[in-house]
């Protein structure tokens, strides 16, 4: 990156802290529409990702794969359109995110992605496989990232989030509600229609956890799978819903349709913060995703020159501190922290008090596993 590059960033970037600065205390709604504003006006604020091009042009439309829904609707208000509105390029943006179809289109050789921010799981078995093109940090700037940010090799830590639990204030609307997942379990105590993932990660988990294993990753893994699965009995006849996805959590709970649910903390912010849903969240114990979540450049992708300008931009703090109030998942870059005020930073599962009382999942162990795990949690849930 040119002298003249890095000075525009800095510029657009001095912006973009500015618009944070000034909309401090600010709600999702009003925090959005200020951005929207700002992006007509000048579209290196809202640009967040285009900011990087603001000197050349792309070499061409960029093409990136994802999930749809506020996710998507996050992505590409913050990221995608102003970079086509900065650059002059279009973009294509892929649902559903189907990370078979990307193994498949590399192994013929004709990878048509070109950039994806990847979960956890599918961020391992990236790395396993080497389908991520090599970082040219003559173009990233790695001054402006966190040492946590850079644990995989040629890959940037993204977002953070945390599968947690959250209880009706309705029902238990004093201290004495469910604070730990043996509480969740115990049913005597705490009796009232429950939700949980219909995924064996984080509920394995949470499951030794009621069960009485301590937080710590080195005793957990790996996971003592007959241990799980037998405490799993315990709730099982007490659960009325196994969900897949988000919007299926915050739908529930905004419908008083449960009284305890696990949910991911996003969609749990969201539903209390923005939707009124009348539920306490519950951070002790969370499983956390911590640094696995990453964005990636695709080798043999169509557009690479593109895809490393964009991924100048996604592991900065200012842009990070942007797309955590847009979608209240946490900055992995924790200097975002700077530009968050007390209304958003203790929402988020990075935010040190959160993260300190949570218990981070072993991703890589699950994406060695995860076939025969998967299988199993099927079968057990249907007999």
């Amino acid at each position: 990156m040119t002298y003249r590059d890095k000075d525009e960033v800095e510029r657009s970037l001095d912006i973009l802290r500015n618009v944070l600065h000034e909309t401090r205390g600010m709600d999702r709604r009003g925090f959005l529409k200020v951005l929207g504003k700002a992006a007509v006006a000048t579209p290196l604020v809202a640009g967040v990702h285009s900011m990087a091009m603001s000197t050349a042009r792309a070499s061409g439309p960029i093409t990136t794969m994802g999930y749809g829904g506020s996710w998507q609707d996050a992505m590409q208000k913050a990221y995608l359109d102003p970079w086509s509105e900065k650059t002059g390029e279009s973009y294509n943006y892929v649902t559903p995110m189907q990370f078979a179809r990307v193994i498949a289109m590399d192994q013929a050789k004709r990878q048509q992605i070109d950039v994806m921010e990847a979960g956890a799981l599918e961020s391992m078995r990236m790395l396993k496989l080497g389908l991520n093109a090599e970082m040219d940090w003559n173009v990233i700037d790695k001054s402006a990232l966190t040492p946590n940010q850079l644990k995989y090799p040629n890959a940037i830590s993204s977002i953070t989030l945390s599968t947690l639990m959250v209880y009706s204030k309705a029902k238990w609307p004093g201290d004495d509600h469910p604070k730990s997942w043996a509480d969740f379990w115990d049913v005597e105590k705490f009796p009232g229609r429950r939700a949980m993932f219909r995924r064996p990660y984080s509920t394995l988990e949470a499951a030794l956890i009621a069960d009485g294993m301590p937080l710590d990753p080195e005793k957990m893994y790996p996971l003592d799978l007959d241990r799980a699965f037998a405490k799993l009995d315990e709730i099982k006849p007490h659960v009325n819903f196994w969900w897949n996805s988000g919007s299926e959590t915050q739908q529930l709970i905004q419908d008083n349709e449960v009284d305890l649910c696990v949910i991911w903390s996003g969609r749990a912010v969201q539903s209390i913060k923005d939707n009124g849903a009348n539920f306490g969240i519950v951070w002790n114990q969370a499983t956390y995703n911590s640094d696995y979540e990453l964005w990636f450049a695709l080798r043999n992708s169509p557009n690479p020159e593109g895809a490393m300008q964009l991924l100048d931009i996604v592991g900065r703090a200012e842009p990070q501190a942007v797309f955590a109030r847009a979608t209240y998942y946490g900055p992995t870059n924790l200097k975002a922290y700077d530009y968050l005020d007390d209304s958003i930073g203790p929402f988020l599962p990075s935010y040190p008090d959160n993260s300190k009382l949570a218990f981070p999942i072993n991703y890589q162990w699950w994406s060695e596993h995860q076939a025969e795990i998967f299988e199993r949690f099927e079968a057990w849930l249907q007999s």
